[in-house]
């Protein structure tokens, strides 16, 4: 097997084994028990199983983005040793010289997380530093600074503003999608939002104007 084909069998095996127990109880042993292959195999691909869930996100979202994005609006991080720098992670979609649409983005994570929804459930419920919760939120606080130099386009705005709105959109997307995952009362993450599709780079951009207007007066 070639080592995509293995580090999909571990993660499929993670997966499953989620469906039978709880994540936290899930360990090592019975992964490589699961797959048949031995802990060598699977410390040569993850380090831990902090790891392997970041790996099973990035793997899935990557699948989903290729699916409903043309390769030119895909953004992938500098290319390291570690795998998941080849699968797309956001998109860049412009609708204006200074305008994003990113509803499609959304609709896509919503979409990951829907597909496999009660691993995901478990998974987004740990906090730890090495958590999937803290590596979405450290990955999109820098793709929102990127979306919000877009925006502004060569317009100032100080690094704290920035920091600070940067900071508020990403915490506003994450929580509520992990918010909803985790409602069971709730059939779909992504319910049909109309006018709002687009609602945190429409409000970014109409911040930035705002904030561009008063420090003109």
């Amino acid at each position: 097997m070639n080592a995509l084909n293995t580090m999909l069998l571990i993660s499929d095996a993670f997966v499953s084994l989620c469906e039978e127990m709880p994540l936290r109880k899930v360990s090592i042993s019975d992964i490589v028990a699961k797959t048949g292959k031995n802990r060598k195999t699977f410390y040569y691909h993850f380090e831990n199983k902090d790891k392997l869930i970041i790996w099973i996100f990035r793997y899935d979202l990557g699948q989903v983005l290729q699916n409903h994005f043309p390769e030119s609006a895909l953004l992938y991080e500098e290319p390291t040793a570690d795998s998941i720098t080849r699968f797309p992670y956001y998109v860049t979609q412009k609708s204006g010289v200074r305008s994003l649409d990113h509803a499609e983005f959304f609709e896509c994570f919503a979409e990951v997380l829907q597909n496999r929804r009660s691993f995901y459930r478990q998974a987004l419920v740990e906090n730890g530093p090495y958590s999937l919760r803290n590596y979405l939120y450290t990955l999109y606080l820098e793709a929102m600074k990127r979306d919000i130099d877009i925006i502004l386009s060569n317009r100032y705005l100080s690094r704290e503003s920035i920091d600070f709105l940067a900071e508020f959109y990403t915490c506003a997307f994450l929580y509520y999608y992990i918010r909803r995952c985790d409602q069971n009362g709730i059939a779909q993450l992504y319910p049909d939002p109309g006018p709002f599709a687009n609602i945190i780079h429409d409000s970014l951009e109409s911040e930035i104007k705002e904030a561009q207007m008063r420090r003109n007066l």
